[in-house]
């Protein structure tokens, strides 16, 4: 049999992947404590500088953790600084081991009741920083990682449990610690942050911290447009520490010892010695993790005389990290580090495809081979493909040789006599401004961004198999066949099948945003903002609709300039260039113009800056999306009111017998004429004949002003009569939205209702005329 070792390989991984259908994760909310003030007992594992609120940060990653009871605090805080000067503390002992042995075998008497799940912290360290390996007592305000409530969004609970944080520790004071020290880490720490400062004298400030990510790990301080940039054209990878910077570095070191001369088997240990302390220096990455067992096993392998097998060594890396931990499965490092290699192993089965001259076009395939195959890890994780960076990496990787060299001879000069390090630097520095340029010019073609969306676990199941199938029969097949089912795997990851009608309430905290998706395939949103999560459309929004595959908004509609409603609308017009999703109209109420507030008056001028046509909606406009109608009821033309939401946009939408009513903060007066124009038969008329439906047994209501007890009155609801409402607030909101008063109406009116701080985002879909809901928390 060839290969068993990959046979089992894929034997486990589908064992792993059937246990995390079968057996349900545990999603363990640690959000009451958030803000609340904790002191922690834990071991320092890590330590990184980061850049926070603009300011250089110490962050410290602790492990073994112990939220204390405040009781203990004290009297642990003593042991520990008695353990530092070596005395004899309570406990029965004088050593820093014997204290961490007693804190784990009384863990459960020390802990504070609710946080026993909570292993791992990282710390926002104010003051001095402790030893790697310390035992330490740190004091700060706690909060928790939180999970994603929208579709798309990035849930970084997840993210961080996998590398085993629970929370942050902000504004942290260190107690007391142990004065203990685990002396490799902290020297490898020592030097990292010896060879960053050599950098900072040497380079320019935005120049230093690229050097800094691609040399020595440093991502917190990376510049936050480099890192955009970078990201948006698809090139991000050469910025982390992964396989390809520790496959050059390794090699080079070993080339370096093979001509000194040095031993063969000297030089492999030496070589693996050199590339393991560079990988805990920069933080031992999963991406790092894979190379350096699969460098160590080619070097072996050369030692024994034994013939080197990608896929083997491949395998055997990624078992070692699963079993070390099972979530990196569905980790996106993980998954691009060996897909990448996956595309590389497979290149000789399929490379007889691609053009062998010039060798420019050669290269170009291969790279767009690999590209593929990692294409479904874009998709799933970011949705949406930039395709010039299969251009971009043909430059960018070829070059990287460059840039590492210049950086390793800027850090060995600079090390010797510093001002030889600014001209050894500056080879690497032109290449960095290569990138920038190149970057910026595929930001200016046409079609840099494909946003695909989210695809579904069959239609990447599909594209596996389709792939694998041509790689065992290319040499069956002509080129033709051969690129034709490449194109077909494409188009089924890129499918989207039609569901009908969709309203998605996506869940921006203490704000609205409603997402439309009409049968004929034209997309619009309904206000989008938040008054109590900052960049809204960037977290929250955007990828929303990048998941939903949306590339462009045939309408947006701002029901009144209040910022919970339309900062979030402001943000993505204004980061069209980098966000790729065109808005084709924004719609805006028709009041007088002394209603028009400065907010109103700066997102129409925004709008017009951008080339979004601005259309204003009073009583009686319609907009049709084929069989889907949306109606204005509210406001009349030129409608005269200072207040915003008495001035808001009201939709009524009729889709067969479905139908919904969406209400933005309408209330007070604005409220009162819709009442009013509901409850007289003539109107009712008016609606029908617009319609073909009257504004009465609606199916949806989006409940008024996020719940507030001044919208939504009796009046009001025996007039529309809703079968469901659906209240978008912030969890914990300062206003106390909903109020008591507005779900005791709703549940007398016999409303099913939905809230978006217990549900997250919310889904309607009206296919066939049924409906169905599904709340995203609930859901999963």
């Amino acid at each position: 049999m060839r290969r068993p070792l990959c046979l089992l390989g894929l034997a486990f991984v589908a064992v792993l992947l059937l246990g995390s259908f079968l057996i349900p994760q545990k999603k363990t909310d640690y959000g009451r404590w958030n803000r609340e003030s904790l002191t922690i007992l834990g071991v320092v594992e890590g330590k990184e500088h980061k850049l926070s609120r603009e300011k250089e940060v110490s962050v410290l990653s602790l492990g073994q953790v112990i939220v204390l009871k405040s009781d203990q605090v004290k009297s642990l805080m003593q042991i520990l600084n008695h353990s530092k000067k070596d005395q004899s503390p309570a406990v029965g002992g004088n050593t820093a081991k014997q204290m961490r042995a007693y804190c784990k075998k009384n863990r459960e008497s020390l802990c504070f009741p609710g946080t026993e799940d909570i292993e791992g912290v990282l710390c926002y360290l104010e003051g001095e920083e402790p030893a790697m390996g310390s035992l330490v007592l740190m004091e700060g305000k706690f909060f928790a990682f939180t999970h994603a409530t929208n579709p798309g969004e990035f849930d970084a609970a997840d993210y961080y449990r996998t590398l085993g944080q629970q929370g942050r520790l902000m504004n942290a004071k260190l107690l007391a610690d142990d004065g203990g020290k685990n002396t490799f880490l902290e020297s490898l720490y020592q030097c990292r942050c010896y060879l960053s400062l050599l950098l900072r004298a040497c380079c320019p400030e935005r120049e230093a911290t690229v050097f800094g990510a691609m040399l020595l790990g440093e991502k917190g301080l990376l510049d936050g447009e480099v890192k955009d940039m970078y990201q948006q054209n698809g090139i991000i990878h050469i910025l982390a520490i992964s396989g390809l910077h520790l496959s050059l570095l390794g090699m080079g070191f070993y080339k370096l010892l093979e001509r000194l001369r040095v031993p063969k088997l000297v030089d492999i240990i030496l070589t693996i010695a050199w590339m393991y302390c560079y990988g805990m220096m920069t933080g031992m990455s999963v991406s790092v993790v894979r190379a350096f067992i699969m460098f160590s096993m080619k070097l072996a392998a050369g030692l024994l005389k034994r013939s080197y097998d990608l896929f083997t060594a491949m395998t055997t890396a990624a078992i070692l990290i699963l079993i070390s931990q099972p979530l990196y499965l569905f980790h996106s490092g993980f998954l691009f580090s060996f897909g990448a290699i996956c595309g590389i192993g497979f290149l000789p089965a399929v490379s007889g495809h691609f053009p062998k001259k010039p060798k420019c076009l050669k290269a170009l395939f291969t790279g767009a081979w690999i590209s593929m195959s990692t294409l479904p890890v874009y998709l799933c994780f970011y949705y949406e493909f930039p395709p010039y960076s299969v251009l971009l990496n043909l430059l960018v990787i070829p070059c990287m040789g460059i840039v590492l060299e210049s950086g390793v001879l800027t850090l060995a000069a600079a090390a010797v006599f510093l001002p030889l390090g600014k001209p050894a630097v500056l080879p690497g520095i032109a290449v960095l401004s290569l990138y920038e340029k190149c970057c910026e010019i595929c930001a200016r073609l046409p079609g840099k961004k494909w946003i695909a969306g989210h695809p579904a676990g069959i239609q990447v199941v599909l594209f596996l198999t389709i792939l694998a199938a041509l790689t065992y029969f290319a040499k069956r097949m002509n080129r033709r066949q051969f690129f034709a089912g490449v194109a077909v795997a494409v188009l089924i990851l890129a499918l989207r099948i039609p569901a009908g009608l969709e309203i998605t309430f996506i869940d921006v905290g203490q704000g609205d945003c409603i997402y439309l998706h009409a049968p004929d395939g034209r997309s619009l949103l309904i206000d989008g903002g938040s008054s109590d999560k900052s960049d809204v459309g960037k977290y929250q929004i955007l990828p929303f609709l990048k998941y939903r595959g949306v590339s462009s908004l045939d309408a947006v509609f701002v029901t009144h300039p209040d910022s919970d409603h339309e900062n979030g609308i402001r943000e993505m017009m204004e980061t069209y260039e980098e966000n790729g999703i065109r808005i084709k109209m924004l719609v805006m109420p028709d009041v007088a113009p002394n209603s028009r507030n400065e907010n109103y008056l700066t997102l129409a001028a925004l709008a017009e800056s951008k080339g979004v046509p601005v259309r204003f909606i009073s009583r009686g406009d319609n907009l049709s999306l084929g069989k889907v109608i949306l109606t204005c009821l509210h406001p009349q033309g030129g409608y005269e009111n200072r207040d915003t939401n008495a001035y808001s946009t009201v939709l009524y939408l009729t889709y067969g017998d479905f139908s919904a009513l969406f209400t933005g903060d309408l209330e007070g007066e604005g409220e009162a004429l819709v009442t009013g124009r509901l409850a007289r038969p003539v109107e009712q008329e008016a609606v029908r004949s617009d319609t073909g439906k009257s504004a009465e047994n609606i199916t949806l209501l989006k409940v008024a002003h996020h719940g507030s007890k001044n919208s939504t009155s009796d009046e009001f609801l025996a007039l529309a009569n809703p079968q469901i409402a659906l209240i978008s607030a912030g969890r914990d909101n300062s206003y106390g939205h909903p109020h008591r008063e507005t779900l005791e109406r709703l549940q007398e009116q016999g409303c099913r209702i939905y809230q978006t701080p217990e549900s997250g985002a919310v889904t309607f879909y009206v296919k066939r005329g049924r409906l169905c809901v599904e709340a995203y928390l609930k859901s999963r």
